[in-house]
C-alpha cells in the first residue's frame, strides 16, 4: 500500500471540477507585472515547486507535485509572477511538471498585454453591432491611406489630423493589432488593441470586458402583502454606444427595429421580470467603465407612498473577495427578517458560515452553505440563507458578526455577500454589505 500511495501523490489527478488561471491585474501593459493565479481542484498531493517559460507568445507553467504519502488529492493553488510583458496576445497552460511524455495541459487561459503608449487609441476597443463606426484618435494621421485590423483592411469614412474613422470589421473572434499606413509608407501599430469577443464563453477575455455584480434582479410578491420591483440604471457618459459581451439586462426591447443598446450620454432603466432572484453579471466593456455610471434599486410597490425603496450595492470586480471576509452589525431581531445572499461568479463551491455575537471570538454557529448554480451569474454560484442561527436563549441577543469563508485559496477574486433586514410591519428594507 505504501508504494501504491507514492504512485498516487507522484502524478495528478485529472477527472475533477473547474480548473482556473487568471490574471492580475486583468487588463496589463506593457509596463505592468503580471501575476498568473493558478487553481486546480485535485493535484496529487500538492505541489512542491513551480517553474516557468516563456518562447515567444507562449508561456508554460509547470507544477512539480510534492512525493509524498498522502490519501486524499490536494488542490493546487499557486501564484506565479510572469513579470512585465511586451504587448501581446499569449497562450498560458499549466502543465504537470515532472512528465516524460507529451505534457498534458491541466489548464490554460489567453493574456493579453496591451501596448502601454501606443501611437493612436482604438475608440471602442471591442466588438460593436457589426455596422459600428471605430475612431482612431492620436497625432498626425490626416495622411492616412489605409487602415487594417490584424490582416483585414477596413474602409476609412472620414480622417482628420487627428483622426480616423473607420468601418467596424467583421471578422472571427480573438484580440487583434490595428494597424495604419500612410502616404510615405511608415506604417503605426496599435498591438492588441481590438477584441471580439467568442461565442458564448465562460468568460469574455477580461483584459477587455469588466464583470460587474447585480446581485438582485427580480420583481415579485413577497411576505405581508408586499410587491417588490427591481429597477437598475446604466449611464453612458461615452461618446460612442456600449455594446455588452454577451446578453445584458440593459439591452431594451422594442418593435420593428432600433438600437437596443446605450447610447452616447444616455441613460437606461429597466425593470426586472421574474426571472433572476440570484441576481446576473454584466460583462461591460472595460474601456467603457470610467465613463458608465450603474445604479440598482429595490422597492415595495404596494407601499409607495411611504418608501421610495432601497439601494443595492453594484459590485464590481475589484469589490470581490479571494478570502474570508466578514459583515458586521447585523441585527438579531424578531421584529425583522434577515436574509444572507452569497455569491461565487466563478463555480459553485460550499461556503462556511461562522456567526459571532460583536466582540465574541468563538462562534455561536458554524455552518457550512452550498451554492447552486445561477444562469444570471453565468455559471456562478449563489445561495440565500434566511436562518442564521438556532434558536437561542432570551439572554444572548445583540447585533451579530457574520464570518464567510468562501474557501478560496487561489488568489483569484469571486465572491461576495450581502445581508438584507426587512421589517415586518414597513416592509423597509436596509442593506448590509461588506465595505
Amino acid at each position: 500500500m505504501k508504494y501504491l500511495l507514492l504512485f498516487l501523490c507522484a502524478v495528478p489527478l485529472f477527472a475533477q471540477t473547474i480548473s482556473q488561471v487568471q490574471f492580475e491585474p486583468p487588463d496589463p501593459t506593457s509596463r505592468t507585472a503580471v501575476l498568473a493565479h493558478v487553481h486546480l481542484p485535485a493535484y496529487g498531493c500538492g505541489v512542491a515547486s513551480v517553474t516557468t517559460a516563456r518562447i515567444g507568445s507562449a508561456i508554460t507553467i509547470a507544477l512539480f507535485p510534492r512525493t509524498i504519502e498522502c490519501l486524499i488529492a490536494a488542490a493546487a493553488d499557486v501564484t506565479v509572477d510572469l513579470g512585465v510583458l511586451p504587448a501581446g496576445v499569449y497562450g498560458v497552460n499549466v502543465v504537470p511538471g515532472n512528465s516524460s511524455f507529451e505534457p498534458v495541459i491541466l489548464a490554460g487561459e489567453t493574456l493579453v498585454a496591451r501596448d502601454a503608449n501606443p501611437p493612436f487609441e482604438v475608440r471602442p476597443n471591442t466588438r460593436g453591432s457589426g455596422l459600428d463606426s471605430i475612431r482612431l484618435v492620436g497625432p498626425d494621421l490626416g495622411d492616412a491611406v489605409a487602415v487594417h485590423f490584424g490582416t483585414i483592411s477596413v474602409e476609412i469614412q472620414s480622417a482628420s489630423p487627428t483622426e480616423l474613422k473607420v468601418k467596424e470589421p467583421g471578422f472571427a473572434p480573438g484580440t487583434f493589432d490595428v494597424t495604419i499606413t500612410k502616404q510615405n509608407g511608415t506604417t503605426l501599430r496599435a498591438t492588441a488593441a481590438y477584441n471580439v469577443p467568442t461565442p458564448n464563453p465562460i468568460h469574455a477575455n477580461r483584459a477587455f470586458y469588466e464583470r460587474v455584480l447585480l446581485p438582485v434582479f427580480w420583481s415579485g410578491p413577497g411576505a405581508f402583502g408586499a410587491q417588490w420591483v427591481t429597477t437598475a440604471t446604466l449611464y453612458n457618459g461615452t461618446e460612442y454606444t456600449v455594446t455588452p459581451a454577451y446578453t445584458s439586462v440593459f439591452l431594451i426591447s422594442c418593435f420593428p427595429v432600433c438600437e437596443r443598446r446605450p447610447l452616447p450620454k444616455a441613460t437606461v432603466s429597466m425593470t426586472a421580470g421574474s426571472t433572476l432572484p440570484a441576481g446576473y453579471v454584466e460583462e461591460l466593456p472595460r474601456q467603457a467603465m470610467t465613463n458608465i455610471d450603474l445604479g440598482l434599486n429595490v422597492r415595495d410597490t404596494s407601499r409607495s407612498a411611504q418608501d421610495l425603496g432601497t439601494e443595492i450595492p453594484v459590485v464590481h470586480e475589484s469589490q470581490l473577495y479571494a478570502r474570508p471576509f466578514s459583515i458586521p452589525n447585523v441585527p438579531h431581531d424578531s421584529r425583522y427578517r434577515t436574509t444572507l445572499r452569497l455569491y461565487n461568479l466563478d463555480s459553485a463551491p460550499p461556503f462556511i458560515l461562522r456567526v459571532f455575537l460583536s466582540g465574541a471570538t468563538e462562534p455561536l454557529a458554524v455552518t457550512t452553505i452550498p451554492l447552486t448554480a445561477a444562469a444570471g451569474l453565468h455559471n456562478g454560484g449563489y445561495a440565500e440563507v434566511t436562518e442564521l442561527l438556532p434558536p437561542l436563549p432570551e439572554f444572548i441577543s445583540g447585533p451579530l458578526r457574520l464570518e464567510i469563508d468562501p474557501q478560496i485559496h487561489s488568489g483569484i477574486r469571486s465572491a461576495w455577500g450581502f445581508v438584507t433586514v426587512t421589517n415586518n410591519e414597513t416592509q423597509h428594507v436596509t442593506v448590509i454589505s461588506p465595505q
